[in-house]
């Protein structure tokens, strides 16, 4: 990996456009000799030859803007980044014809969080690439929709490749690497700030070719990048929610304006030309749950059960509990009642009916 390349992006990494138009016709180190401003100083130094280190292992990237797996879609953008640095499977750039962002509240509802996880589920049962931001809400919900129907997800950074933001999320971001990618246009070791995040909206929906609002208040950056996808003519797509919540007004907005409304992930399908048409029947097979959910469903079997009795039996954090529950309600598997879960149906002691 070229040292001189690494430092321009260090140095230029806020002034994408720039730094494209430095490379366009010579060399990193031809760049940093004509121009005395760019001073490549001993912190600067250790920096380089830390993303060196970091690169050299595998499956880490630095993903160029010349690059034959730059995203096409993503270069038609108005300051698309010259560089992306990326952790865990390149080939999700390419594998995929079909990419679509979600992108909703932090403070989700439980609707919502129930939405963008069915949602992506059955977007990923048909190989479309779900892209978000790893944020609370909406975002890690997504992520876990796709994760759930055995597809990659693309998960894309406000902070350095290096650094999970919410920390919390580190759990989910590992299982993204087992077979999808994070991506970053901030240096490495960056930590995440409020104003890296209009900056990572852009390139979430730059990456995909339409965007899937879930839930978000008339102030919010997920509004931020229905607009941003809109003004590089890219389809956005809203979810209606109950007229009472204000969390739903940026949805309603957005389809007041003209925003398709969305009910499900057939709806997209259906946008974007795939699928069998108007009934799709995603659960033909037997569910494939995980050993944590396993041993909640045995919980729940027993009768209505809250949270905060559910937390002691489980050694799980309470985001992990709550994306668990969720992901049994998506399945039909659990519903609740006043605040406390129960099964949908007893399992049959020789398995899943179908």
């Amino acid at each position: 990996m070229n040292p001189d390349l690494l430092a321009l992006c260090r140095l230029l990494s806020n002034r994408p456009r720039e730094l494209t138009r430095l490379l366009q016709s010579r060399s990193p180190s031809e760049v940093l000799e004509q121009n005395t401003s760019l001073i490549v100083g001993d912190v600067l130094k250790l920096e380089v030859e830390q993303d060196v280190n970091w690169l050299s292992v595998e499956e880490h990237h630095l993903i160029l803007l010349q690059d034959d797996d730059y995203p096409a879609c993503l270069k038609q953008i108005h300051d698309p980044p010259y560089f992306l640095f990326g952790s865990g499977d390149r080939t999700v750039l390419t594998r995929y014809t079909e990419r679509v962002a979600i992108v909703g509240a932090r403070k989700a509802s439980q609707y919502a969080l129930k939405q963008a996880m069915s949602i992506a589920e059955t977007l990923g049962r048909y190989s479309v690439l779900v892209v978000s931001g790893l944020a609370l809400g909406v975002d890690a919900a997504a992520h876990e929709g796709a994760l759930a129907s055995g597809e990659a997800t693309v998960a894309v950074l406000g902070s350095g490749c290096d650094q999970i933001y919410p920390r919390r999320h580190w759990r989910l971001a590992e299982r993204i690497l087992d077979n999808g990618l994070l991506l970053s246009e901030f240096p490495l070791r960056t930590p995440a700030r409020p104003a890296h995040f209009p900056r990572r909206n852009r390139i979430v929906t730059g990456l995909s070719k339409a965007t899937v609002v879930v839930e978000a208040a008339l102030k919010s950056g997920s509004l931020v990048s229905a607009k941003l996808a809109l003004a590089e003519g890219r389809e956005v797509m809203a979810v209606p929610g109950l007229v009472t919540n204000q969390q739903a007004r940026g949805c309603h907005q957005l389809i007041r304006d003209g925003a398709l409304l969305i009910e499900s992930g057939e709806d997209i399908l259906k946008e974007l030309g795939i699928g069998p048409g108007d009934s799709l029947d995603l659960f033909l097979g037997v569910p494939s749950l995980s050993p944590e959910q396993e041993k909640l469903l045995d919980l729940l079997e027993v009768g209505p059960v809250s949270m905060d009795a559910l937390l002691p039996a489980l050694e799980l954090s309470i985001e992990d509990l709550t994306v668990a529950i969720v992901m049994l309600e998506v399945m039909g598997l659990v519903h609740s009642e006043g605040g406390r879960y129960q099964a949908t149906q007893l399992r049959p002691s020789g398995g899943w009916e179908c």
